[in-house]
């Protein structure tokens, strides 16, 4: 081939190539990128899924049919899924707003990290691509309708981690039952020389666990990690669950690696652990730690005891300070101490005037001391005459004398306590005889209330058992499939997370439902014969003889007897009159009864919408 013929066909193949490159950024690379950005969209959307199964169907559905959160799939007065551009536009600044402040006075909180919430602005993102994503008819719901791609994934992801949870029977296992009552502490410590039970353990020195049926000699335990003392391994090792499985002829096995302890039913298969209900004895002279909310009459009960029972036992009432039985006690230990505290090495004014139940300012006062003064180590400050110590982590009567002036012995004499006595931040009490500790569990109504959407008689028949049935504590519950997850929680938001939306707080505290009542409204000259309360997602409306009040501004009189029909329309409510709510949450379309018996102003609302309300004047 000559030269001539080489240069044309360089060139030809050149113009060749040159316009399959045109080509290509003419008809593919569109295509190309629209696929692209398609797929992107896609993606978005499905993340939005799966952020919202997460984080939003508590209170929204687990398809955006609503609840305690209105619906957000359509069925909204705002068609969020409406395409039309300005529609669009608007819809998705409406929700890029509320995700990121949320809504003042009601249960949706602020969103946006930056103001407390969970999630950054691209997750943010992704929610509203979920929630206005249109129907397409590629895409069904569990009726076969068709849905949005957003909704048809969310509810896969809700139906995936609604499998993937477990829910335990939550109540008293043989390890809680022990550590209430010091189990195995003071066992332990006289398997070891009566050695101080929460003094620290050098990491490589053995420790000797008490004999069991299983080691009848006792057995050896290394320790391994640093700040191990005896209370820390008596928990870890099981040695109060082991002692109280053995009193009471519980079969068990204990896994010494995992240190994990099973109880065993008489066939020698595993159970989960006690029924609710079921009594066990606990060894003579047991302790109890005081919970702070407790009576003396509830931990009577609880022990299958008389109050006077507990109160009386040796020196409980000076422990407890009271012989009220129905008095709330306080669960952390206080002790007389002398009225000048001696400053310890970090101590602050505020440290210093709170465990000696004082405000700092009071102990400012006291001591004239400014709120600059930063106290040295060593000093000496006064106390109020009648202060009390709340003792720490790690104090006994030695560390306690010394920062207060005096001596372990003096310090014994205060409090009327022996010098041998520990001193510990619980409250203990001395129990008498104990044969029926009653165990405390939970009923499938218990684990329902801390769900979202989920009845007892729902939760068992996932479970294949009658809502009644008392199951064992630790037992494994599965969801039912229109579980929502968790209960909603009930924390109002306060409407500070957004500075350009926030109004002052003495406003807010006006709002419907929030703070101050509304104005005074009067009853209506004539009465109603005939009256149906509606809930909409966020409202009520009175129907009063067939007239129709605007939202949440109904005022209707009846006469004494009267009964008033209350019909649900979308999302849940609770009937709430003058603050005391009346039987379940109102879902889907149930209606209820109520009759007025008694002459008087009946506010009614919804604990989980605060504009919603609606009056009814008894006559």
């Amino acid at each position: 081939m000559n030269t001539q013929k080489q240069i044309i066909l360089i060139v030809t193949l050149f113009f060749v190539f040159v316009g399959s490159c045109a080509a290509y950024a003419v008809v593919d690379l569109p295509i190309r990128a629209q696929d692209q950005a398609e797929w992107h969209h896609s993606q978005s959307i499905e993340r939005g899924a799966l952020l919202f199964a997460n984080n939003c169907r508590t209170c929204h559905g687990n398809v955006g049919e609503g609840g305690v959160g209105p619906a957000l799939d359509g069925t909204n007065p705002r068609d969020f899924q409406n395409q039309d551009p300005l529609v669009l536009k608007n819809n998705k600044a409406l929700l890029k707003r509320t995700l990121a402040c949320g809504r003042a006075g009601t249960l949706l909180p602020a969103w946006l990290n930056t103001n407390g919430g969970a999630l950054n602005e691209r997750q943010i993102d992704h929610l509203i691509e979920l929630i206005t994503s249109p129907v397409d008819v590629k895409y069904l719901d569990e009726a076969g309708n068709p849905t949005s791609e957003g909704w048809f994934y969310a509810l896969e992801f809700a139906h995936n981690l609604n499998g993937a949870t477990a829910i335990s029977v939550g109540g008293d296992t043989l390890g809680t039952i022990a550590n209430a009552h010091l189990l195995g502490v003071a066992e332990l410590s006289a398997a070891n020389g009566n050695v101080d039970p929460y003094a620290i353990i050098e990491r490589g020195q053995k420790v000797t666990i008490p004999p069991t049926l299983a080691h009848p000699n006792g057995r050896e335990y290394l320790v391994r990690k640093d700040n191990e003392t005896l209370a820390k391994i008596a928990e870890n090792q099981a040695v109060g669950a082991i002692i109280l499985a053995e009193l009471n002829g519980l079969p068990y096995k204990f896994d010494e690696k995992s240190a994990k302890l099973t109880l065993l039913n008489e066939a020698g298969q595993e159970i989960p652990g006690l029924f609710p209900g079921d009594t066990v004895k606990l060894p003579d002279n047991s302790k109890y730690v005081v919970k702070t909310g407790d009576t003396i009459e509830s931990i009577a009960t609880a022990h299958g005891l008389r109050p006077a029972d507990v109160a009386g036992n040796g020196n409980n009432a000076k422990v407890l300070g009271t012989t009220v039985q129905t008095e709330a006690l306080v669960g952390a230990r206080k002790i007389n101490v002398p009225s000048v505290y001696v400053v310890q090495p970090g101590d602050s004014v505020a440290t210093i005037a709170t465990n000696h139940g004082l405000t700092p300012a009071d102990f400012q006062n006291l001591n004239g001391l400014t709120a600059e003064t930063v106290p040295g180590a060593g000093q000496e400050l006064k106390l109020d005459a009648a202060a009390t110590y709340l003792v720490q982590q790690g104090d006994n009567l030695g560390t306690i004398a010394i920062a207060h002036k005096t001596t372990p012995a003096d310090l014994a004499k205060l409090n009327d306590i022996a010098l041998t006595d520990p001193v510990t931040p619980q409250v203990v009490i001395t129990l008498p005889k104990v044969d029926k500790y009653v165990v405390k569990g939970q009923s499938l109504d218990d684990i329902a209330k801390t769900l979202s959407n989920v009845t007892a008689s729902e939760l068992g028949d996932a479970n294949g058992v009658p809502d009644t049935a008392v199951l064992r504590v630790g037992q494994d519950l599965v969801l039912p499939k229109a579980a929502r997850g968790s209960a909603p929680p009930d924390a109002r938001n306060p409407g500070t997370a957004c500075v350009e939306h926030a109004i002052p707080d003495a406003v807010f505290q006006t709002l419907p439902g929030v703070g101050t009542p509304q104005a005074q409204v009067t009853a209506p000259s004539t009465q109603s014969k005939d009256v149906t309360i509606t809930s909409g997602a966020n409202d009520f409306t009175v129907v009063a003889d067939g007239t129709k009040s605007d939202l949440n501004k109904g005022v209707v009189a009846i006469a004494k007897g009267t009964a008033v029909k209350f019909v649900n329309q979308v999302g849940i409510h609770t009937i709430t009159v003058n603050g005391t709510k009346d039987g379940a949450d109102l879902k889907g379309t149930d209606t209820r009864t109520l009759t007025f018996n008694n002459v008087g102003t009946f506010k009614i609302t919804c604990d989980f919408h605060p504009a919603m309300l609606a009056t009814i004047f008894v006559q």
